[in-house]
């Protein structure tokens, strides 16, 4: 997509080092932005990033006159600090606030540093942009907001609620806020794929919990591309959902990825059953049933703004009650294959 609308814009990613941020920092990267700053408290991230960015132009052994040349910053620092929020956000022009502790079983066992960092880094950085008077400032949340289940849905539920309610401080005359949802992105670190592929391919047989377990998924390019177009048209007070996400069934999925592999190995592994964790869905949710009459639909969006959509219909409502939980449209083992195929995951 084309990318003039962030032309001389100063840019600001949190997490910056995490799969969502590093596919952002490498798609901005050699565009015409002012400068791209990436911060993550993982040091080591930061570096492997900057490796990556070799083949982009950018020169490791000579790292300060790289970043000025390329117009890249990597700001070592956590969004639990204020402080160091408020440094990072000085100047800028748009804020995408992807740092966040995102694996379900781990976040159930730390609840409280869950919530120090999903909403306490939260609102720590919603402080500062607004305070250095960023332009605009998106947080990315997640589909399991909606009726959430475990910590790290609700931490990021109370995050969602708080950068939504951000744009009536007092304080904030000039940032725009919203937020975009997503559900499972493929390949990223979080996702389930990348584990399922290692034991394949390391002849392991793999787990599921239940054969009616099903997902949103998307592609990380796609959820690049959502964030980049939430970006040029949000005005404040959005929440964004991508309109053409797939569905699969977590059991299929092993299943097809069971049999491509076994193809290549010429092994008979096998899904397996483990227990179903309490704080897992059986299915996800975009939106919930109250917020169906606030949503707008836009070409390849859902919108749900603050206001009723005076011109929604029964037969809109009877379509967003459709496409609200993952339990439609489901992809056959070939699709999800060749989906894999398309998104380089396998």
């Amino acid at each position: 997509m084309k990318l003039n609308f962030l032309k001389n814009k100063k840019i600001l990613i949190t997490g910056g080092t995490g799969s969502i941020g590093s596919s952002l920092v490498l798609k901005l990267f050699n565009s015409n932005c002012n400068v791209v700053r990436v911060m993550s408290n993982d040091e080591n991230g930061l570096y492997e990033l900057s490796k990556r960015l070799n083949s982009k132009g950018f020169n490791n052994f000579n790292f300060f006159d790289s970043m000025e040349k390329k117009k890249i910053r990597f700001f070592l620092g956590d969004i639990r600090d204020y402080k160091r929020c408020k440094e990072v956000t000085s100047g800028v022009d748009i804020v995408i606030h992807a740092a966040a502790l995102k694996h379900v079983s781990i976040c159930e066992y730390n609840p409280s540093e869950v919530f120090q960092t999903n909403v306490e880094g939260t609102n720590n950085m919603l402080r500062a942009s607004i305070n250095n008077k960023v332009s605009k400032f998106l947080f990315i949340s997640t589909d399991k907001v909606v009726s959430p289940t475990n910590i790290m849905g609700l931490s990021k539920l109370k995050a969602e609620k708080i950068s939504i309610n951000a744009n009536y401080f007092k304080n904030n005359k000039s940032t725009k806020i919203s937020c975009i949802r997503f559900g499972n992105v493929l390949g990223s670190r979080g996702s389930v794929i990348p584990n399922f592929v290692s034991l394949l391919k390391n002849k392991k047989n793999i787990y599921v919990t239940d054969k009616k377990m099903t997902r949103f998924v998307m592609s990380l390019n796609e959820a690049t591309n959502l964030i980049l177009n939430s970006i040029k048209v949000m005005k404040g007070k959005e929440i964004f959902i991508l309109k053409s996400m797939n569905c699969f069934k977590i059991y299929e999925l092993a299943n097809a990825l069971v049999q491509h592999f076994n193809k290549i190995n010429k092994k008979k592994n096998i899904v397996k059953f483990s227990k179903k964790l309490s704080s897992e869905k059986f299915d996800e949710e975009l939106f919930s049933k109250r917020e169906i009459p606030f949503i707008n639909i836009s070409q390849n969006m859902f919108i749900i703004k603050r206001h009723k959509n005076k011109k929604i219909n029964k037969k809109i409502i009877n379509n967003l009650e459709k496409f609200r939980v993952s339990n439609f449209n489901f992809m056959s083992k070939i699709k999800i294959i060749n989906y894999l195929k398309k998104i380089k995951i396998i």
